[in-house]
């Protein structure tokens, strides 16, 4: 039997701004295999995940279609299996399972063609389609659609090798509007790693039913003699399920200060944005970091806005009776 060696390339694009109703994936390394998306729906145009990957809410019944991109940059004749396959979210990260796993997502899906030809530098689109059947549960499941090439093994002791690149598959699945998507930061650590450098690390939960791509950037403010510093990459965005808590975490540059510097942490997945703000000092040493500290959200902002509003609101209101009453006991008017 031929030993078979598996060499995994998933497709990651970058959580940035994207516009339109078209997605546009990074392209194939020079002589390889690429995937992408060629379209998603126009009610999900703000949203890059969509743009990327197969993200949608489903009601049981329903059938949705969409085109992916299969893409030859070798400079030979190659024969691509496209098919669906089972993913997971584990630590963070969103993982295809081992060579066609299934699970339900991957018996609602189908692809037009399950092998391609493509010629020298040739590029074809392949129809996918997800029909959610009746009696589906509430839920969301994950899948990625993948395109794969194996090599043909010489002998019986030659190794087989195989690529494969997808598209990710975000499926919600329930009657009515889709679940709201919601993450909280619960803290801000500052450290430095072995290297010596400023590390920020966020600890982040999911606190929506939707998993979640967070990416972002760290700015600091208000530094010693008045510095400025960043914005500073979150380093890999992390995925996250429904109810899971993950940690992010930003590098900053070496010559920095220890502090206290003003932390403004923006984190996004798709659409939406959550930010905090705290007030970090960086430990001297090595390997090192500080208790954590928990920073003051734009949700907390938000619910102490909304707070002395209502408070102004209602002491208007008792402001604008009183002053009628007085207006009708000068003027001699009983009240009702």
């Amino acid at each position: 039997m031929p030993r078979i060696f598996v060499a995994l390339l998933t497709v990651l694009a970058v959580l940035g701004p994207a516009a339109g109703a078209v997605a546009d994936s990074a392209p194939p390394a020079e002589g390889g295999i690429g995937v992408r998306l060629m379209d998603a729906p126009a009610d999900r145009a703000n949203d890059p995940r969509a743009l990327i990957y197969i993200v949608d809410h489903m009601n049981p019944g329903e059938v949705i279609h969409r085109r992916i991109q299969v893409s030859n940059t070798t400079a030979e004749v190659v024969s691509v299996s496209v098919y669906e396959a089972a993913a997971q979210i584990e630590s963070g990260v969103f993982a295809g399972a081992p060579d066609r796993t299934a699970n339900d997502l991957t018996s609602w899906t189908s692809v037009d063609r399950s092998v391609v030809t493509l010629d020298a530098n040739d590029a074809q689109a392949v129809a996918v389609t997800i029909a959610v059947p009746q009696n589906a549960v509430d839920g969301e499941r994950y899948g990625i659609v993948w395109a794969e090439i194996r090599s043909v093994p010489a002998s019986a002791d030659a190794v087989t090798v195989v690529n494969r690149v997808g598209i990710r598959v975000y499926l919600s699945v329930g009657t009515g509007a889709e679940p709201l998507s919601a993450m909280h930061i619960d803290s801000l650590l500052a450290g430095r790693n072995h290297d010596g450098q400023p590390v920020v690390t966020a600890q982040v939960r999911n606190s929506g039913a939707r998993a979640l791509d967070i990416g972002g950037q760290l700015s600091l403010t208000d530094g010693p003699g008045g510095l400025n510093g960043g914005p500073f990459p979150v380093r890999v965005p992390t995925t996250l399920g429904p109810g899971e808590t993950g940690h992010v975490t930003a590098t900053l540059d070496a010559s920095l200060p220890a502090g206290p510097w003003k932390a403004h942490l923006e984190l996004k997945s798709g659409p939406l944005t959550e930010t905090a703000d705290a007030t970090l000092t960086f430990p001297e040493t090595p390997g090192t970091a500080t208790a954590p500290i928990t920073p003051q959200s734009n949700a907390g902002i938000l619910w102490l806005s909304i707070g002395l509003g209502l408070a102004a609101l209602l002491l208007l209101a008792v402001l604008l009776v009183r002053n009628r009453r007085r207006q009708n006991s000068d003027a001699g008017i009983p009240e009702s």
